[in-house]
């Protein structure tokens, strides 16, 4: 039984390797896509807060440095929103991800939350799971197929636990998820 089960574990291994020969990852393009989503996110955000300028909210970028498995060691941007005496973070964690293209950390003083980069059709945390089951000896469920490569990726809030949902993220669900982590309460 048990051997069964490791054959066909090998057999999926081995058919793993021969279709990341067949079409390779370009670490570098993956990188550079993560890094420009990021800049779109900053820009958004940037332009949520303009109206806000004069009246003592500042953002500023600062360099932070990243390392994930197969793109290495790099450089992005955490973006910090000072609003009157309380600082909140977006810090990129990366894009290396399961069931994201990325994710950054909304960093308040005494709460956090998590902005992912999903695909657009996700809108709810449980299309990023994937259960597979078998019984008795038979074959575990089929994996879902790959995603199509025309994939709309758009950033959404996600909220904590127990709630766990997906919001879009506009002006109004981001100045929100702002007030929310500053004054101590999860999203």
């Amino acid at each position: 039984m048990a051997s069964k089960s490791f054959d066909e574990f090998v057999r999926q291994e081995q058919e793993a390797v021969k279709v990341s020969r067949e079409k390779p990852v370009d670490w570098q393009a993956e990188k550079n896509a993560w890094l420009h989503h990021l800049e779109l996110l900053y820009a958004e955000v940037i332009g949520y807060l303009k109206p806000y300028e004069g009246s003592g909210v500042t953002v500023a970028p600062r360099p932070i440095e990243l390392s994930e498995d197969y793109i290495g060691r790099y450089s992005a941007d955490a973006l910090d929103i000072t609003i009157g005496s309380k600082t909140i973070t977006l810090e990129p964690v990366g894009t290396l991800l399961v069931g994201s293209k990325g994710r950054v950390e909304v960093i308040g003083p005494l709460a956090r939350a998590q902005l992912l980069l999903l695909d657009s059709r996700v809108k709810s945390v449980s299309q990023l799971i994937h259960v597979s089951f078998s019984v008795g000896n038979g074959p575990p469920s089929p994996l879902p197929h790959e995603p199509p490569p025309d994939i709309g990726w758009v950033w959404r809030i996600v909220t904590r636990p127990p709630r766990r949902e997906i919001l879009e993220l506009n002006k109004e669900s981001f100045l929100n998820l702002l007030m929310e982590i500053s004054n101590g309460r999860n999203i």
